[in-house]
């Protein structure tokens, strides 16, 4: 594995950014209980209209400079045009929008805000409560709402970043001559080593696997861009075009939601300098009375109705069967308030 991710980070990135490459886009984590008292509204057609725009200036500067390029690697330029990067332009950009709907809002109490987060530790110490809200204002990403489905905002930028990377080890291992689907479990492999390690354990103390989801989804977007049946990009005299539109709503699906995919909490160190396994653990069941309100569980219903495990999550979950990779369940709102009740 180590091997492939020095392939990629030579490949693909500068200098400069092999060590951000490593990480893959550690950009923030996400507590969806906290939004559940203020769901955002839907906004998949305003964040359309971005993404459209900017696969189209990807397109413009693709066939301005290398128009006779092939489809596979004009695809990886539309990814990279979104940055591979901490805290993407498009992230950036809705944090501080007024037009599409998240939570926390631009005019949220934050201090106040926090201290019901699954991450706030109760204590009676000023001046490690004031470490806790300067953490977590780190920390924390908005909630936004995409066809119904609630996402942090952390999720745009691996949808986009990771994706590319995960598309990245994917061309290189099939160059290799290794079979479609064991290209496809080492791209995943690679993200499994960033939430292990530099990307989840160690910065935040988390393993995200609505994460690993929205980075697969991203590498699908890869894929589809250069379908054999229907692509997305057509060559024409002029260069590559977009053929109709990209539809965002097309690729997030429930398992980006971390109270429905939940994350593991990992214990000890992380340089959050916020221990997170207890913490969680004692939160959590306080969310309890919330998860049976009739909105929350019609939010589960639908996930329920929609959800559909991709090949991803499959893999995974024999993963997490192997004791390859951590068991969330024990973070799983729906185990925990079956078993208060």
């Amino acid at each position: 594995m180590n091997n492939v991710l020095n392939e990629v980070k030579t490949k693909t990135c500068k200098p400069f950014l092999g060590l951000l490459c490593l990480t893959i886009l550690y950009a923030g984590e996400v507590d969806h209980y906290l939004a559940w008292s203020n769901l955002p509204i839907e906004s998949s057609a305003q964040l359309n209209i971005i993404y459209n725009r900017e696969i189209r200036a990807a397109l413009d500067v693709i066939n301005l400079q290398t128009p006779d390029c092939s489809c596979e690697d004009a695809a990886g330029q539309i990814l990279q045009h979104f940055g591979v990067v901490l805290n993407s332009p498009i992230e950036q950009h809705i944090k501080q929008s007024t037009d599409i709907d998240h939570t926390p809002s631009v005019h949220t109490n934050l201090p106040k805000y926090f201290r019901n987060s699954i991450f706030w530790k109760k204590t009676t110490s000023p001046s490690h409560n004031r470490l806790q809200e300067v953490s977590l204002n780190t920390q924390i990403d908005e909630i936004i709402n995409v066809g119904g489905v609630y996402i942090g905002l952390d999720k745009l930028t691996h949808f986009m970043g990771s994706g590319y990377l995960y598309y990245q080890v994917y061309k290189i291992v099939l160059e290799g001559g290794s079979s479609e689907d064991d290209a496809i479990k080492k791209a995943i492999q690679m993200g499994i080593f960033g939430e292990k390690k530099v990307l989840g354990k160690i910065p935040s103390g988390v393993f995200s696997y609505a994460d690993l989801e929205s980075n697969f989804q991203g590498f699908l977007f890869a894929k589809n861009l250069c379908s054999k049946t229907e692509p997305y990009l057509k060559q024409t005299a002029t260069g590559w075009t977009l053929v109709g539109n990209f539809n965002l709503k097309d690729y997030v699906n429930p398992y980006w939601d971390e109270s429905y995919n939940p994350s593991y909490y990992y214990k000890g160190f992380n340089l959050t300098l916020m221990p997170k396994s207890k913490t969680v653990l004692t939160n959590l069941p306080k969310y309890c009375a919330v998860y049976q309100t009739d909105e929350i569980q019609a939010m589960f219903t639908y996930y329920d109705s929609i959800a559909k495990p991709s090949f991803s999550i499959n893999y995974l979950n024999t993963l997490v069967d192997k004791d390859e990779i951590p068991n969330p369940n024990m973070f799983d709102i729906r185990t925990i308030c079956n078993k208060v009740k």
